[in-house]
């Protein structure tokens, strides 16, 4: 059974946003950097995957927020392998406050690639045996995001050019980009007296530098529905359930 690997982290100013809180695209950098360094603990880390030309993949990430940290708050970052089969992995990401309070819960769903035919790629052996998950034949299916309705209009879309700091080194754009990408086309005065507390998003399709997307988002009430396009092609879908912020 894997083990749950945590470590410390202090909110720097410029991890937090406009209202002084840890911003959505840094929830899922640190999530990310927890379980980067679990990996390199293990001796799997991003040295060892690209060396043997495969990457790491985040296909959904299923969110609940209770409360987002603010600047200058020591949280700690934990996360576990729960489920693999051959080709999928599930992965639990928390933040906890200083009490041992859930702050964020995350679920994420990941596939491996082969990073030069950017294909899917059977996860190794010793990469199972490092993490010691729950071997599964089948990884039960993620909540589905809520979809735009497409009888209604688009309530506003935006253009953005893929640069090339939003690249990883997966040789894709990093995955915390779609969440500036989604926020920003929101209005600004939405997003400062509301705040997220459920977020769901399917990735469908790889972004890559000079690829040129359009933001997309419907209002719901006080849900926003999200599509990431790259020209034609669908490459996230998302849904946001905001609350009003508390002053």
């Amino acid at each position: 059974m894997a083990e749950i690997f945590s470590m410390q982290h202090k909110v720097l100013y410029y991890e937090a946003d406009i209202t002084d809180k840890l911003s959505l695209p840094m929830i899922f950098n640190l999530a990310v950097l927890s379980s980067t360094q679990e990996s390199i603990s293990l001796g799997i880390g991003p040295d060892y995957t690209h060396a043997k030309g495969l990457g790491w993949i985040i296909l959904q990430h299923v969110v609940t927020i209770n409360r987002r940290p603010k600047t200058d708050e020591t949280v700690t970052l934990q996360t576990t392998a729960k489920e693999f089969n051959p080709f999928f992995a599930k992965r639990m990401y928390r933040i906890l406050d200083a009490a041992g309070n859930i702050l964020v819960d995350i679920d994420a769903l990941y596939a491996l690639i082969d990073m030069d035919k950017r294909k899917m790629a059977r996860i190794p052996e010793e990469m199972v045996d490092a993490y010691q998950p729950e071997r599964v034949k089948k990884i039960p299916r993620q909540p589905e995001p809520v979809l735009v309705d497409e009888n209604k209009a688009i309530d506003r879309e935006q253009p953005y050019a893929v640069r090339y700091l939003d690249i990883d080194s997966n040789q894709h754009v990093n995955n915390s980009k779609y969440f500036d990408w989604m926020q920003d086309v929101l209005d600004t005065a939405f997003v400062k007296t509301h705040e997220p507390i459920q977020l769901n998003i399917k990735y469908e399709q790889e972004v890559r530098l000079g690829d040129t997307i359009k933001s997309e988002v419907q209002l719901d009430g006080d849900t926003t529905v999200h599509r990431i396009w790259s020209g034609e092609t669908l490459s996230a879908e998302a849904s946001i359930q905001w609350t009003p912020a508390v002053k």
